[in-house]
């Protein structure tokens, strides 16, 4: 029984050892509560924008990539608090985390969703481009390597960004998007290439708050895009990973932000 205790003991000093090795970084505080407005002409409104800056930020001495999370109104709390914690205890760069905030749920859909779906995402895109981008990249210390993370609506509009003009970002993370319309046999735009990119995309378990009918139709559509990438991945040689959550739609989030954010930077996924 000593001898037990003893190597117990060794046993938990080795791992505690290595566990202090892991948290020698100085824990440093990530800037918070910085909201700016900036006026776009292409959507004749003013958009907030909300701006999280990585730890060391200010001795930095070279520009570091930029990660956009749509939604931020209700989304941006939970990718700071990734953002701060991965600054912890991961290999991950730091980045610049950037949230663009709705102005109403009525502005969401039309800019997140494409026309196949009645919305006006290419607008929003060209907003992203035109304005978001070189506004981002004059302030910040930021360069021109850009991710973008969306759910739900968020994850409709990144899978749209990817097909319809992936030089903007180098890596997407899509959660429970509703890829009704997105593709069909028909098109073409899985078709270019996509070689450099990375696409994390996950589903959910729908459910919560969503008609039987309607999460069956989510679930069936998801499959429908997921086969086309399988078929196409040695034509556009895309980097993807196709993940499922073990929650409702709602609260996939979480789950699928931090797991996606370590894919499409390539930390210990896996």
């Amino acid at each position: 029984m000593a001898y037990l205790k003893i190597l117990l003991f060794s046993l938990f000093g080795c791992i505690g050892s290595l566990f202090a090795q892991q948290m020698k970084k100085p824990i440093e505080i990530i800037e918070t509560g910085k909201i700016l407005t900036i006026h776009s002409n292409i959507l004749k409104e003013e958009r907030q924008l909300y701006v999280s800056l990585p730890a060391g930020y200010d001795t930095m001495t070279s520009k570091v990539p930029v990660v956009y999370v749509l939604d931020a109104e209700y989304r941006f709390n939970i990718a700071q608090s990734i953002q701060s914690y991965f600054s912890i205890t991961t290999e991950i760069p730091p980045y610049i985390l950037i949230g663009i905030a709705n102005p109403s749920q009525e502005a969401r859909q039309k800019n997140y969703l494409p026309k196949s779906y009645g919305g006006e995402a290419y607008t929003f895109l060209r907003f992203l481009e035109e304005e978001v981008f070189s506004f981002t990249e004059q302030k910040f210390k930021a360069n021109q390597v850009r991710y973008l993370a969306g759910h739900s609506h968020g994850g409709v509009f990144a899978i749209y960004s990817l097909l319809n003009n992936p030089k903007l970002f180098e890596g997407y993370i899509a959660i429970d998007p509703s890829l009704k319309h997105m593709y069909n046999e028909s098109d073409t735009l899985l078709s270019q290439d996509l070689s450099e990119k990375r696409l994390y995309l996950a589903s959910s378990d729908v459910s919560y708050g969503y008609l039987e009918d309607v999460a069956a139709d989510m679930q069936a559509d998801f499959a429908v895009f997921r086969n086309h990438l399988y078929q196409t991945r040695e034509e556009n040689s895309l980097t993807f990973e196709i993940d499922h959550i073990n929650d409702d739609h709602g609260n996939s989030y979480i789950q699928g932000l931090s797991r996606g954010l370590r894919y499409i930077f390539s930390w210990r996924y896996k």
